[in-house]
């Protein structure tokens, strides 16, 4: 039934012309103790080797623009190379400052309308646990009155 499935079979192929060894090859071809097995794991060892060595090349070269990119930051205004600790810590409030702006920037200035409609959904929600589709009036307006914005 299945015993041929289970049993290799061996192919042999012969080729077109005749081709010799001599007898030391396939004698040291036979008593070698690598096997397909310890090939493999040579082989896998090997790529893990080259692997860490260019992860180690690149996290090299990624924190060698780090600190190109950082002190470059910090120095782009100065003639002089030298980064004195109060310099540093004036550019550091600068950019602490702009940062904050942005931040200001960004705010989205919200109505009273939206947040009643927002709390009227929230609620909505909180009372029909598991019923989210008996909320979609509210979920409506909500969209309508954000879209205006």
């Amino acid at each position: 039934m299945g015993a041929s499935a289970s049993k290799p079979e061996t192919k042999v192929f012969t080729p077109a012309t005749p081709i010799e060894f001599s007898s030391s090859f396939l004698s040291q071809l036979e008593s070698s103790p690598e096997s397909d097995y310890s090939r493999s794991q040579y082989t896998e060892k090997y790529i893990q080797d080259r692997v860490a060595v260019e992860l180690k090349k690149l996290e090299a070269e990624t924190i060698k623009k780090f600190q190109e990119t950082t002190n470059g930051a910090l120095l782009k205004d100065e003639s002089n190379p030298e980064l004195s600790v109060p310099k540093a810590n004036e550019k550091i409030g600068e950019l602490t400052k702009k940062l904050q702006e942005n931040i200001e920037l960004a705010k989205v200035e919200i109505n009273q309308q939206v947040k009643s409609s927002r709390e009227g959904v929230i609620k909505c929600l909180k009372e029909n646990l598991g019923k989210s589709l008996n909320c979609w009036e509210e979920v409506e307006n909500f969209k309508k009155l954000v879209a205006d914005l």
